[in-house]
């Protein structure tokens, strides 16, 4: 029962987290459109922080 529940957790917290990297990469790859398109300074900022962003979320992964 506690292994099964545990497991559970596990793969609704792998879930979260593949949602959540998934939701970064489709803003980043939004803002990358917009910044070949229009060619705007602003949107290759965001295009850093969200880049910024992934890599906080993957190292801290990797501590846990």
């Amino acid at each position: 029962m506690i292994s099964r529940k545990f497991e559970n957790e596990r793969l609704r917290r792998k879930q979260e987290e593949k949602e959540i990297i998934d939701g970064l990469l489709d803003i980043y790859n939004d803002y990358k459109w917009l910044y070949e398109w229009f060619g705007d300074e602003r949107y290759e900022q965001m295009m850093k922080q969200v880049v910024g962003q992934l890599k906080k979320f993957t190292q801290r992964k990797r501590r846990e």
